[in-house]
């Protein structure tokens, strides 16, 4: 394979070549030979992949040994600059760099090696700059996306407030009963996420081509952990909406023909089909004729964090979308049996309680 545009002079070449023979022939460490050794390929314009079957390195050591060359020269790659005590950051360095993480979106140490060699001339290597995120209380992991119209902190911990009332009302009384209710869509497709794979290996997981997805309109009880759901092909409307009311009704309130003091409450997002004349028609009848006030409180515009319901799904498509269906017929099947016999498991209801539980999250962002 001829290797690309050459990166670097031939005069570079020529200095890294020279110092390769004379660390060879003083005996120094085989890692300072690997990493001038990726310089130097990489210099002549070979592609990573091919440096990487030639000299059977990872990438880290390849990008670690560039990034050296880069920020001090050939003596970044003979010396160890992480171990130095030279190279160690002060106490006010280490603050700059901790202040930097936590005000800027990280994607990788490199982003950090690059801030810490600019601004303060020294180079870290990977595995040191883990260890010192970790160690100031840092963790990797993948930011939460929200809505970039949320309700003030002031106008979230209100509804909060009220919410949390609503559910220490209904622990204390059988007649009364909560639900978050709210719709999603379910993927006919697998959820590929991270495993455990043998190195040097790769493991292949069946998925489909198609855009097919089951909807499910759902409630969720915070205060025994009941799901109730119905599964639909269209988007969730008023219909639906009306048909999981009456589930509801039938699952959570038994002897109607008693003339008790019974009331629903039925939290909600502010979309139009949750607002439908059909739909609040629907709620006085029941009210007219079973004797159960229901009562709708409405979430603010933009605030999928107060909803309870969000964490189900989450928790039911890291159980369904984990799993390869090649019929959505049975895709189908699987979801419904899950809301409609799994999550009524012991077992379930207690991870569920767990899972979702009843703090709610204050977007301050």
């Amino acid at each position: 394979m001829i290797p690309k545009q050459q990166r670097l002079s031939d005069e570079e070449l020529k200095k890294l070549i020279e110092l390769y023979d004379s660390v060879k022939r003083n005996g120094t460490s085989v890692k300072t030979l690997i990493r001038i050794n990726c310089v130097i390929a990489w210099g002549k314009g070979w592609e990573w992949s091919t440096i990487e079957d030639i000299l059977m390195v990872s990438k880290d050591i390849i990008e670690d040994s560039i990034e050296k060359y880069r920020f001090f020269g050939i003596n970044g790659l003979v010396e160890n600059r992480y171990e130095g005590h030279n190279n160690k950051m002060t106490a006010q360095e280490e603050k700059a760099v901790i202040e930097f993480v936590r005000s800027h979106f990280v994607r990788n140490t490199k982003a950090v090696i690059k801030f810490i060699a600019g601004k303060f001339g020294k180079l870290y290597s990977k595995e040191g700059i883990r260890e010192f995120l970790r160690a100031h209380g840092f963790v990797y992991k993948k930011p939460k996306g929200v809505p970039w119209k949320h309700p003030s902190v002031e106008e979230q911990k209100i509804v909060i407030n009220e919410l949390t009332g609503r559910i220490e009302e209904c622990s204390n009384d059988e007649d009364k009963q909560i639900y978050f209710v709210d719709g999603s869509g379910f993927d006919h497709n697998v959820k590929i996420g991270y495993g455990w794979i043998e190195k040097g290996k790769e493991q292949f997981i069946k998925t489909n081509t198609g855009r097919e997805k089951i909807n499910v309109n759902g409630a969720y009880n915070p205060v025994n952990q009941k799901v109730i759901c119905i599964e639909h092909e269209e988007n969730v409307n008023q219909q639906s909406n009306i048909k999981l009311v009456d589930k509801i009704i039938e699952n959570s309130f038994t002897d109607l023909w008693m003339r008790r003091r019974r009331k629903l409450y039925l939290v909600m997002d502010n979309a139009k089909y949750n607002h439908g004349k059909l739909f609040i028609e629907h709620l006085k009848q029941i009210s007219k004729e079973k004797g159960i006030k229901i009562e709708v409180i409405y979430l603010p515009a933009y605030s999928p964090n107060l909803n309870l319901i969000e964490r189900l799904w989450k928790y039911s498509k890291n159980a369904l979308l984990q799993v390869y269906y090649e019929k959505k017929e049975k895709f189908k099947w699987k979801i419904k049996e899950f809301f409609e016999k799994d999550v009524k498991d012991k077992l379930i209801k207690l991870e569920l309680k767990t899972f979702i539980g009843t703090k709610f999250q204050i977007i301050n962002g």
